[in-house]
């Protein structure tokens, strides 16, 4: 079987020590979910902070190491860059392994900070006919992509709202949110945003990354509530209520459990009907996100089948960000999406 090369660009928490935490329940770190498929295998890796690298090559045996990315790109065969460096640093790694005719990258989430960034980066890939993907792995968890079908086949009636909760920093952990507002709401077509100035921003890489709330208006009349702030950083939030016409799906504690309601004759009120819980959905998925993602790259590369889930895809939610922004600054007035 014909192996394919991968080199990873950052060592440091999600390349591999995201998974070094016993209690987290998925795999985080592209090195363990790597570590899972037989057709890949990870080449070479490249870090500036030499102990972070050293560390990387040593756990998983990797020869090849650099701490200057031409270098690695002048002498390697890369089938596969996954692209785990800080935010800031996205557009030039991106852009530099597209012009260095790597045909596939696989990148951290957030794609950029800039919108614009954004969509010449993913306009190189597709122009190229490369293929770039951003991490955000919930698009492939068949726990979200279940619940999406159940409000897709209309047992619960029409999506008229979300109300939906996320940590703070949109560019960081927020953003994983947006993105799900974005895949089970559709496109955004309006947006009143207020960032969040009574908690203080979260530092990323230097960076402050405020946390906001929101009004988000789709295109199709769905319309999103969101509260992405914490007074401590370490206030893990990740749910969502989705209010139907006939009934009600809450996802609870990110994926641990989801709730089906339906309207039955209120025992109280003569005449109404009330909501009332049908079942409790343990999730019991064996399967994992980070792995599933990587199958469908594979499958692009053997077979240019195009993945469910692409750079342009994600450009959505990094629009949602800056129309918060825009918002808030323009004393909290709606602003519209462009995209």
């Amino acid at each position: 079987m014909k192996k394919i090369n991968l080199a990873i660009l950052g060592c440091g928490v999600i390349a591999s020590d995201a998974d070094e935490d016993p209690k987290k329940r998925h795999i985080y770190s592209h090195a363990k979910a790597i570590s899972l498929i037989q057709k890949i295998q990870i080449t070479a890796c490249c870090d500036i902070d030499e102990a972070a690298l050293n560390k990387f090559s040593k756990k998983y045996s990797i020869a090849n190491k650099y701490t200057n990315l031409d270098e690695m790109f002048a002498e390697e065969v890369i089938d596969i860059l996954v692209v785990a460096t800080p935010t800031k640093f996205h557009y030039d790694h991106v852009k530099k392994a597209f012009l260095n005719n790597i045909n596939v990258v696989f990148c951290e989430k957030t794609l950029t900070y800039d919108l614009e960034q954004g969509i010449e980066i993913s306009n190189i890939a597709k122009n190229k006919n490369g293929l770039l993907v951003v991490n955000f792995m919930r698009r492939w968890d068949n726990f979200y992509i279940e619940c999406k079908r159940l409000l897709d086949s209309l047992e619960l009636g029409r999506l008229e709202t979300m109300v939906v909760y996320a940590d703070t920093a949109l560019y960081m952990n927020a953003s994983h949110m947006l993105d799900l507002i974005v895949y089970f709401g559709g496109d955004v077509n309006s947006v009143v945003g207020h960032i969040d100035r009574l908690n203080k921003p979260r530092i990323v890489h230097g960076k402050d990354d405020s946390g906001a709330k929101a009004m988000i208006t789709h295109k199709n009349g769905i319309i999103t509530f969101l509260k992405a702030t914490g007074e401590s950083q370490r206030n893990h939030y990740c749910e969502m209520d989705f209010q139907c016409t006939k009934g009600r799906l809450r996802i609870l504690n990110d994926d641990i459990k989801y709730e089906v309601y339906k309207f039955e004759k209120s025992p109280q009120h003569k005449g109404l009907d009330e909501l009332k819980m049908q079942y409790t959905k343990l999730n019991n998925h064996k399967d994992e996100r980070v792995v599933n993602a990587y199958l469908e790259i594979i499958e692009f590369i053997e077979h240019k089948k195009q993945p469910r889930y692409t750079a342009f895809d994600s450009l959505k939610s990094l629009e949602l960000i800056k129309l918060i922004y825009e918002s808030d600054s323009k004393n909290h007035f709606p602003v519209y999406s462009k995209l």
